[in-house]
């Protein structure tokens, strides 16, 4: 159990600061992403399943980095946005992405739906502080870092890592 708390943590801490670095300056650092790829490798002993679940993972971390660059090409996703993407893909197998996805896009939808609706929601000390201009003022970018974390974090205790790390 104490390995599944560690690998837990490696897995959890990144995302966080993820989260917290793109709310605060709506960019993620290439560390971050970094720390979470190398995160994944750091626990593969401690996770080990085998030589095909090994090439799963880096198939799925493979497919998302390549949907990354091609929305980050589009301009849908913030790079630093693409490169976390890839970066969590890593830690999921096929049956994971799914799940991953969707609960990414419901995350990512309501923060979009509560910053579309900031005007009526947030108090008018609230949208005019520096943090409110930045967020809810002018531009379409928002911090989707959050929504990532968000949806990585809620697949996490039910991903195949994780179930094979419990027993």
């Amino acid at each position: 159990m104490i390995v599944a708390f560690i690998v837990t943590l490696i897995f959890a801490v990144p995302l966080l600061i993820a989260a917290y670095t793109d709310f605060w300056s709506m960019k993620i650092p290439n560390k971050v992403s970094l720390a979470m790829a190398a995160g994944f490798v750091i626990a593969l002993p401690m996770t080990w399943q085998g030589l095909p679940a090994l090439a799963e993972h880096l198939s799925v971390g493979l497919v998302f980095f390549a949907a990354g660059f091609a929305m980050f090409a589009l301009g849908w996703l913030g790079g630093g946005d693409a490169k976390l993407m890839a970066a969590i893909s890593l830690w999921f197998g096929w049956g994971d992405v799914m799940p991953f996805v969707l609960y990414t896009t419901l995350f990512g939808a309501a923060l979009g739906i509560f910053m579309m609706l900031s005007d009526t929601l947030l108090p008018v000390r609230v949208r005019t502080s520096e943090l409110g201009m930045r967020m809810f003022q002018g531009g379409k970018d928002m911090p989707y870092g959050l929504a990532l974390a968000a949806g990585a974090l809620f697949v996490w205790p039910t991903s195949s890592l994780f179930v094979a790390l419990v027993g």
